[in-house]
């Protein structure tokens, strides 16, 4: 498990790494522009500012200089900040992308000078947003580890951070061989059993970037056990079902525009259960696990 979550961790930090969504093209001093100093704001020191004038296609950006900013103002494609001299570092922020942190002002900031600053939008960063805007159906394939292990397949919709998925799971592993006797102690049959779980879940993703989101869910499945016979004879226990209610807290990290790796933990709860599946859960801990406890899945979804 913890193999697993800090592949998890890396597989994001090494998106994020390679990404750069915002870019600084330009960082000048404008010697022409007299602004900082005829009409000139002060730091908490009393000592003039500098300003640094950021131009920009919208005004949708957040900015913060390592040493903070006395006042900003927005005007049309361009954001005027004033900052005490001596800034070192811009973090740039804007809502989609992936935020510009730590960035190294390559000038010397001094006070009562104007500096122009050409902020964007990588044109990669933008047709990825516009190419995932339009891939909202998926199809998944993956692995359930515990306490079901075996193949797992999917169907979902994820539109506006609204996640609905249809899914199932196919167990190949198996209970030990349980023998059902009558009144008298005669064996009336033995089988051995395998899950196969049918799941409607519902989640809502946060993304904390482009690259990899967090999702909390919430769903039912209905579990179908099927005996596969070791003593022949005759009896009501060749199968067994019941329904459970799960809650689980989905990790998805994204590969590329369309394929994205999650690994999904959840616990279930069994909320109904037939007559079968009382008396043969008391006798094999594997069988109940099925039902009631923990499982963990790793798969990969396609969106189109």
């Amino acid at each position: 498990m913890k193999k697993i979550l800090v592949s998890m961790l890396l597989l994001a930090t090494v998106c994020q790494l390679k990404a750069q969504d915002i870019q600084i093209t330009r960082f000048e001093r404008n010697y022409t522009n007299l602004a900082a100093s005829t009409n000139p704001v002060y730091d908490n020191t009393g000592e003039a500012c500098a300003l640094i004038r950021f131009l920009v296609r919208d005004k949708d950006f957040t900015i913060e200089p390592n040493m903070g900013m006395m006042r900003q103002d927005n005007l049309k494609g361009e954001i005027r900040m004033y900052v005490p001299k001596g800034t070192k570092r811009l973090t740039v922020r804007k809502n989609g992308y992936m935020p510009l942190v730590g960035y190294e002002i390559p000038v010397t900031i001094e006070p009562k000078v104007t500096y122009d600053v050409e902020l964007s939008i990588t044109d990669e960063a933008i047709k990825r947003r516009k190419a995932n805007k339009g891939h909202n159906i998926y199809v998944g394939a993956g692995y359930n580890i515990v306490s079901i292990s075996g193949p797992s397949v999917a169907l979902g919709f994820d539109i506006n951070h609204h996640n609905i998925e249809l899914g199932a799971v196919f167990g190949l592993n198996k209970t030990d061989d349980m023998y059902l006797y009558d009144a008298s102690s005669t064996v009336t049959g033995a089988y051995n059993y395998r899950a196969t779980r049918i799941q409607l879940r519902y989640g809502y993703d946060f993304r904390l970037t482009d690259f990899f989101s967090i999702m909390p869910q919430i769903g039912g499945a209905y579990n179908i056990y099927s005996g596969s016979e070791v003593v022949s004879g005759s009896s009501d226990y060749d199968s067994a079902s019941s329904f459970s209610m799960f809650g689980a807290v989905r990790l998805v990290a994204s590969i590329s525009d369309r394929f994205k790796l999650h690994i999904t933990p959840e616990y279930d709860f069994g909320v109904a259960k037939n007559d079968q599946y009382k008396v043969l859960s008391n006798f094999d801990s594997t069988f109940k696990s099925w039902t009631d406890g923990f499982n963990l899945n790793i798969g990969l979804m396609f969106f189109f």
